[in-house]
Formats: structure tokens, C-alpha cells, sequence
């Protein structure tokens, strides 16, 4: 089968008279003729619903059958009128994407006739073949499969769960993924997000927790660069577009997190995940842009709370794909890009967000933002006693937070720049908003907790990234005033004596911090550094090992020991 076959297209040549009375309408018949599962419904239902409406799929019931569909055929009715069903949920006219999983007016109008009528099989002959699925890869054999090291058993009732498991991955060399294929194997695991952790650090939570994996919606992992790997109930294999392959060396971590909504029964949950590999290394690389609301604090009752984020493109690029995240609250998702003296333009329109079918968009075909295009984001939240969605009952107040029943505003872009000073101009400009943001969100903290020492320590760490080295230093030391047990707050303090080459202060932070945390590798970084600049090497060489044997990855601790050992060598 080709990569790009979708296994519901083997029936489809076979069906079209009847696709065409679908797409026409029931017009062209008697006008008293009854539409039938057979000849209108089954079409219809084989290409939109039973890729994950079958049996082994991640519908909670097929729809392979009339049987099966007659006795849901009012629910049926109902989810496609009110567009539950197929899960998409950008409106049409607002962005032109791959995989569009919409229902024309004709078919709605169709189902909801058939179910009104008493859900009539009709003839039988008249019923087209039902698809058929491969039963296990849609592309064959992959050329490698990750699983779970043991299962996860989800209890039959409660709360949703999000949960993150840690899978190393095989040594290898030139080894590039071009497509891979996610498969759930439980009816439990409602979407899944597929990140990679080089730090050893996901692991250490996995090790620590007595049950396979480890909790949370924020994870010490991250997506690929440039990639956003995940899976959704009707997605099928993922194939990389020409040229963005994505490397998978064997030098982390892959970590999955999983979703998890309970069945009504316990469920053992072991997904595997179906790897097809090239020796064939990415030509470009993508960039992550995120636009991100950090400072929402929704008051109870409010239907209309709207967040806006805005940003103005330094360089030219291809827009490839959105993604945009928020909880149960929010209710509409606009993105739009206006270019330099041109009128906006609206690349995605979500009017009814739906927290459990949020998804990535990638669009048909990449869109250009010329240098200087102005991209914004709006979301509107709905936290009033209206929104059948709000988890809480009465409304409470909400404010930004990881868990589901705090709300999150982001919409991530996948840029391509058009070459190496806009690849860097995008990555700087990503990692400005996300400092941005964070800054604000801990300042909006002081002002509600002013005494709280770990928001003066984050705002302290933030400000200093972003050039602010006075204002950092203050939160950092009004945290250790507030509390001398943080040692973070003593390294940063630390750091910043070093870069104003303040030695001897320096060090005295640097090991109060090591005193509270050996493990504080930049501590023991920082301190090697202050060593060589005080002539000792065999010291800053201790440190610096020190430090390498915390986090093996950061190459710039590699590079320090080396020019030590090389100093020390040519003595």
C-alpha cells in the first residue's frame, strides 16, 4: 500500500452511485423513498467514522453494522448535527489543512432523516463492502516498535489522568524518522504527545515512582526541534513532510504522555509506537513559535474573558502547521496573520472548542508570512454556569495553571525560515516570548503573594535571561531573604557575581548553594569557572567533572573541562 493510502480507500471506487445520492441529497429519488443504512448511511459512516468506530479501535463501539449503527442512530444523529462527530473543529474558509475530518451539510441532513425514519437497514444489496483495516501497521511492518516496559492498569472510575512513561531508545547512527504510527491498544488513552528528554531527568521521576511512569501535564521533555509529534483519536500514520525528517540517535529518552479517560472498567494500558526510519538526515529545519497566555485569572460567572497575544515576524518564513492548546473553559480560538500594509488574513477559526479533541492543523499547503507580518492569537473563555464544559459546579475563579481544571492559553506555530540568520532570529524570538511571558506571570504572582520567596526566585531567574541583571539580582536576593534554604536562589546570586567578576562573592554563593544541593550542576560549573580565573585548574577541573557527571548533555561544560585539561596539560 502506498504511505499515503488511507485504508478506508480500498472500498471507496466500489461506492459511487451511492456517494453520489449522499452528496446530492436525497432528491434525486422518490420523494417518499426512505433513506437506508445500506444504500446512504453506510458510505458515510465507512469513510468517516469506522477508522476508529470498530472493533480493537479507539471508538468506545463500532459502526461497522446496521445493528450497531441502529442502535445508536439518534446519538448519531445528534453528534454529527452538533459537529462532535468527525472530531474537527476549525471552520471552514479559515485556513486550508490536510485531513479535514468534516461532514458535508447533505450528509448531516442524511443521517438525521435516516434516524428519524427508524434507522431502516434497506436492501441489502445495496450495501457496499465494509472497509477493511490492516490488523496491525497501516504501512506494513515499521522498521522499529517502542512499548510501554510494563503496562499501566487505569482504574474503571475517577478523574482523567495524565501520565508519562519513559521508553529509551535503541543506540543507533543515521537513523531519521520519516513517518511513524501511534497506536493506543486501549479505548482509554484519548490523546497522546510524543517528546524526548536527553536530561536522564524523566527517567529519575519514573525511577521514583512505584507505578510504571510518572504523573503530571508538564514534564522535564520536549518535542523534537522544530516538531510537534502527537496523536488523536482518527489520526492515522504520520508522515513527515519532504525534508523534515526528525533525528532519533539514542542519545535520550522518548517520553509518551498519555491522556487517559476511564471506560467504566480497568483498563491495562500499553500503547506501542511504529517507527519508519531513513538514512536520509532532514534538508530544513522548522521552528516552534509559541504564542502564550500566562497571566489568566478568569473570575467566576465571566462568559466573555478574552486573552490576546500578538507578535510582529522579524524575518520571513513558510508556515507549515498551528497547534493550539487550552482547557475545558475556553470557547473560541481565532489566529490571524497580517502582512506589511496588507489586510488580515484568519488562518484558523475554532467557534466551538472542544478540550478533548484538540489536535494539530498542518495546512495543504506551507502559507508565506513575508518579514514584518503581525500574527495574533485570541482565545475566549467561558467560565459561567452555561458552559456544559466548565468542570466546576457553581463557577469558581480559574487561573493559569497545568492541570485540566486550571486553563492554559497557547497556540504553537510551526515556522520554516528561509535560511540560517532567520532560523536564528526565530529561535531567539521564541525563547524572548516564553521569558516574556513567564516574567509575567510571576510578577502578576508578587502582586497577589508578595512574601511567596519561589515566585521571587523564578522572576529573578527570568529577568536576568532577559537583560534585566539589577531587578533580577533584587528578587533573587529578596528570595533568599525571604528563605536561605533555596539554594537555587544562592546559585543565581552566585552567577550573577561571577558575570560582574565579583570572585570572591561569588564563591561564597556558589558553595552555600552546593552546601544546600550538591547536585546543583551550574553550581559546580560556576565554581570551576570562578577556579580558573583564580588560576586554580586542578580545582576548576574537579568541579567541572563534577558537573559533566550531573548532565552528561550540556556540551558546554564538555568544551570547559577540555580547554582545563589542555591549559593543565601544556603547564
Amino acid at each position: 500500500m502506498s504511505p499515503r493510502t488511507h485504508p478506508a480507500d480500498r472500498f471507496l471506487p466500489g461506492l459511487a452511485l451511492a456517494w453520489a445520492v449522499v452528496v446530492a441529497g436525497p432528491s434525486g429519488m422518490a420523494a417518499d423513498a426512505p433513506i437506508t443504512f445500506n444504500r446512504e448511511i453506510a458510505p458515510i459512516l465507512y469513510t468517516h467514522c469506522t477508522p476508529c468506530h470498530r472493533p480493537g479501535a479507539a471508538g468506545p463501539f463500532s459502526l461497522l453494522s446496521h445493528a450497531d449503527a441502529q442502535a445508536r442512530a439518534r446519538k448519531l444523529a445528534e453528534a454529527v448535527s452538533s459537529r462532535d462527530m468527525p472530531p474537527w473543529m476549525p471552520e471552514p474558509g479559515h485556513g486550508d489543512f490536510l485531513g479535514v475530518r468534516r461532514l458535508t451539510e447533505a450528509q448531516i441532513q442524511a443521517i438525521r432523516s435516516w434516524a428519524d425514519q427508524g434507522a431502516p437497514e434497506g436492501d441489502p444489496k445495496e450495501r457496499p463492502h465494509p472497509p477493511t483495516f490492516p490488523s496491525d501497521w497501516e504501512w506494513g511492518p515499521p522498521d522499529l516498535v517502542l512499548t510501554l516496559p510494563e503496562r499501566y492498569d487505569l482504574e474503571s472510575a475517577g478523574r482523567d489522568v495524565y501520565r508519562n512513561f519513559v521508553i529509551p531508545v535503541p543506540a543507533g547512527s543515521n537513523r531519521y524518522v520519516r513517518a511513524f504510527q501511534f497506536r493506543p491498544e486501549s479505548p482509554a488513552v484519548h490523546h497522546a504527545r510524543i517528546l524526548f528528554d536527553a536530561s536522564g531527568e524523566s527517567r529519575k521521576r519514573d525511577a521514583a515512582d512505584p507505578v510504571c511512569g510518572f504523573g503530571g501535564t508538564m514534564p522535564p521533555a520536549h518535542f523534537p526541534p522544530g516538531q510537534m509529534l502527537g496523536w488523536v483519536p482518527g489520526r492515522s500514520a504520520t508522515e513527515a513532510p519532504d525534508g523534515l525528517t526528525w533525528p532519533l540517535d539514542g542519545a535520550g529518552d522518548l517520553v509518551v504522555q498519555l491522556h487517559l479517560q476511564r471506560t467504566g472498567r480497568r483498563e491495562a494500558v500499553q500503547p506501542r509506537l511504529g517507527l519508519y526510519l531513513t538514512n536520509r538526515p532532514p534538508t530544513q529545519t522548522p521552528v516552534l513559535l509559541g504564542l502564550l497566555a500566562q497571566t489568566l485569572d478568569i473570575p467566576a460567572g465571566e462568559s466573555r474573558y478574552t486573552v490576546r497575544r500578538r507578535v510582529t515576524l522579524p524575518v520571513a518564513a513558510d508556515l507549515l502547521a498551528v497547534m493550539p492548546h487550552a482547557h475545558y473553559l475556553a470557547r473560541e480560538v481565532e489566529f490571524t496573520a497580517t502582512p506589511p500594509g496588507g489586510p488580515p488574513q484568519s488562518l484558523l477559526l475554532i467557534r466551538h472548542w472542544k478540550f478533548n479533541w484538540q489536535d494539530e492543523y498542518r495546512y495543504a499547503q506551507p502559507v508565506p508570512l513575508p518579514a514584518g507580518t503581525l500574527l495574533e492569537m485570541r482565545i475566549t473563555y467561558d467560565n459561567s454556569a452555561a458552559n456544559p464544559a466548565n468542570p466546576n459546579h457553581p463557577p469558581l475563579r480559574v487561573l493559569h495553571g497545568p492541570d485540566s481544571t486550571d486553563e492554559m492559553g497557547e497556540l504553537w506555530l510551526q515556522l520554516l525560515p528561509r535560511d540560517a540568520a532567520g532560523f536564528a532570529a526565530l529561535r531567539q524570538l521564541h525563547r524572548e516570548l516564553g521569558q516574556r511571558e513567564i516574567a509575567a506571570d510571576f510578577t502578576v504572582r508578587l502582586q497577589r503573594d508578595p512574601g511567596n520567596a519561589a515566585y521571587h526566585l523564578e522572576l529573578g531567574k527570568t529577568l536576568g535571561g532577559l537583560g534585566s541583571p539589577r531587578e533580577a539580582f533584587e528578587h533573587l536576593t529578596r528570595a533568599v531573604e525571604l528563605n536561605p534554604q533555596l539554594a537555587e536562589a544562592h546559585q543565581y546570586i552566585g552567577i550573577s557575581f561571577l558575570e560582574r567578576r565579583l570572585m570572591a562573592d561569588a564563591r561564597a554563593a556558589l558553595e552555600q548553594a552546593l552546601a544546600l544541593n550538591p547536585a546543583l550542576y551550574r553550581s559546580h560549573l560556576a565554581l570551576g569557572l570562578v577556579a580558573v580565573a583564580e588560576g586554580g585548574l586542578d580545582e576548576a577541573e574537579e568541579h567541572l567533572q563534577q558537573a559533566a557527571a550531573l548532565n552528561p548533555s550540556d556540551e558546554g561544560v564538555r568544551r570547559q573541562l577540555q580547554a582545563v585539561r589542555q591549559r593543565k596539560a601544556a603547564r
